[in-house]
């Protein structure tokens, strides 16, 4: 089959996760982190099966079978690797392009050069005579030229076609116009969707534009808030604003702040609350709980403070709890937003409470009265809490939260597991814990262990960790030929680091699975330096305690043929002092 090209391979991966595609064709339950079944390429009775949505691949401890979404698709189905890419394009609707072309690359390309002239646009009109009202407006609720420029945020006029006309004459077809979301269709024409609005470009985590968010300015409007439809590129029950900006700082903090508006997201974000995101024009959905779970796997809910912002924190605590992820919650004070609330009382007031926030439980109860409730309100609120957790996969969850509740309500954990089990929900699946191997990797020697520890500090989500190797390891140090195949493509800085994509480097299938069962297993948790440190002390100390030995050995012939080993006992001084050099490394 034709090459496809790497940005169509690269959305398509990006697009089909791996948990929600294997679980068409295994069931799979959540275990911590990670997502467990019976393997589907070898029979078994214990899953061993597991699935790693942080970084999109799967390996199985039993067989030892590994891969991406698309060599699993491949192995599933026995098709080619093309052949799983327009499998999983056509699940995902993405348009693929083979080199012989039928126009799905020139589609996105399209699209997201109408996105890039309509950003544009909005962010110069935002600072001409005509957008000077808005402007005002935006600084007036406090937020900065910096940040405004950062985020490009723009304003689209009260025209009909200021857009069409910027577009015309630039080679887009009908349907690329049609497809764009940027634009509304009668029988009297094309004309722009958004008018008269502040603009919120809304971005893919690369950075490209892909949707807007607009708010009504100037003119009387029932919608408020007006959001692009769902396009080719924007899927808007997959996509955070400001996730592009905000990625790295959640991973470095280790949660994430959710908000409901862009206002929202940009005060914090110019109060310099980084780890944050907010929603694109819609509910907190399970598909935004997996994009968040490949980042973090704590969210802080920071919702508006009044009766609809609670409900909309209650709605997205369950589906994170679902998940297997740990919602916490943090209430601004009565009748306020985040917006207002960090421009009342600065930085450190919100991001004290942030770092202190309540439990997810404790909320639900104080937010529906729970303690206080009494008679037929206090037993179906109970059934209405035993519903949501009899549908939380995680067994160590559900027992948490039941103990909490039996404290909190005064009422037996008996009682509660009782009315869990009467509501009509499909029963949990609970897992046992079973003795996986810790080790699985077919590498065993002291030397193939150090070169492993290396790889995995290589696909580290922080570039400080990866930067650390790249400053004090060679190429050459990995010796094991296969070791040495992965190293150069991480050490390779045109090249991603990203799990799923590092997969795609090996097509024999040992080699694949080999490279699933290193990138499977997390480094560990302690400084890269000193792992770093640990590791050129076993490579560089490898070779020379094996020539010390060689030498050894030609001493004691010399030695027994009565001839002077003089030069071999010189030789094996200077090893040793190049090994206590190698053994006293500092970086």
């Amino acid at each position: 089959m034709a090459k496809i090209p790497q940005d169509i391979v690269d959305r398509v991966r990006d697009t089909a996760d791996i948990v929600e595609v294997v679980s068409q064709y295994v069931d799979l339950k959540q275990r911590g982190a990670n997502h467990f079944g019976l393997c589907p390429f070898h029979g078994e009775k214990t899953p061993s099966f597991s699935v790693a949505p942080a970084k999109q691949i799967y390996h199985c401890f039993g067989c030892s079978s590994g891969g991406n979404v698309f060599s699993f698709i491949m192995e599933y189905q026995k098709i080619s690797f093309p052949e799983a890419i327009k499998a999983l394009a056509d699940r995902y609707n993405i348009p693929i392009q083979f080199e012989e072309g039928d126009g799905g690359s020139e589609l996105f390309s399209s699209l997201y050069e109408l996105h890039e002239i309509a950003g544009s646009l909005y962010q110069n009109n935002l600072y001409s005579d005509s957008g000077k009202d808005a402007l005002a407006y935006l600084r007036d609720r406090g937020l900065s030229e910096d940040i405004l420029k950062q985020f490009k945020v723009g304003f689209a006029f009260d025209s009909w076609d200021q857009l069409v006309k910027q577009c015309k004459g630039k080679g887009f077809t009908q349907a690329h116009i049609n497809q764009s979301g940027l634009f509304t269709h009668s029988e009297k024409g094309t004309f722009d969707r958004f008018r008269s609005r502040i603009m919120f470009p809304i971005h893919h985590p690369s950075g490209k534009p892909i949707a807007f968010g607009g708010r009504i300015f100037g003119i009387d409007d029932l919608a408020k808030y007006l959001n692009s439809p769902e396009t080719p590129l924007y899927k808007k029950s997959d996509v955070f604003y400001g996730l592009q900006a905000s990625r790295d700082a959640i991973r470095k903090i280790g949660y994430a702040v959710l908000v409901e508006g862009y206002m929202d997201f940009l005060q914090l974000y110019q109060a310099g609350i980084h780890p944050v995101v907010a929603v694109s024009g819609t509910a907190f959905t399970p598909r935004h709980g997996l994009a968040l779970s490949r980042v973090t796997k704590k969210v802080v809910l920071l919702y508006d403070g009044d009766s609809a912002g609670g409900k909309a924190a209650t709605r997205a605590g369950w589906v994170l709890l679902k998940l297997g992820l740990e919602p916490t919650v943090v209430c601004p004070p009565k009748g306020t937003d985040p917006d207002d609330w960090v421009r009342d009382v600065g930085k450190e007031v919100v991001m004290a409470a942030i770092e202190a926030p309540t439990r997810f439980i404790d909320f639900h109860l104080e937010f529906n009265d729970g303690v206080s409730l009494q008679g037929a309100e206090r037993k179906q609120y109970i059934l209405d809490l035993m519903r949501e957790i009899k549908s939380i996969q995680d067994g160590i969850i559900r027992n948490d939260l039941i103990r909490i509740l039996s404290e909190k309500l005064m009422a037996s954990e008996e009682d509660l597991i009782r009315a869990m089990k009467s509501q009509r929900v499909n029963q949990t699946y609970y897992t046992e814990q079973d003795d996986l191997d810790e080790n699985p990797f077919t590498f065993t020697s002291q030397s193939d262990r150090a070169q492993i520890e290396l790889l995995q500090l290589l696909v580290h989500h922080e570039q400080s960790v990866r930067q650390v190797v790249l400053d004090h390891v060679s190429l050459d140090l990995f010796k094991t030929p296969l070791l040495n195949k992965i190293a150069s493509f991480l050490m390779d800085e045109k090249l991603s680091v990203e799990s799923s994509a590092i997969i795609e480097y090996f097509q024999d299938r040992h080699e694949r699975d080999s490279v699933a069962k290193i990138l499977f297993t997390e480094v560990q948790n302690i400084p890269p330096e000193e792992i770093v440190i640990d590791c050129l002390k076993i490579l560089k100390s490898k070779p020379l305690k094996e020539k010390i030995q060689t030498l050894r050995i030609q001493i004691r012939e010399k030695e027994t043929n009565g001839e002077n080993p003089e030069m071999e006992l010189d030789e094996v001084i200077k090893l040793r002092q190049e090994l206590n050099d190698v053994l006293s490394i500092e970086i």
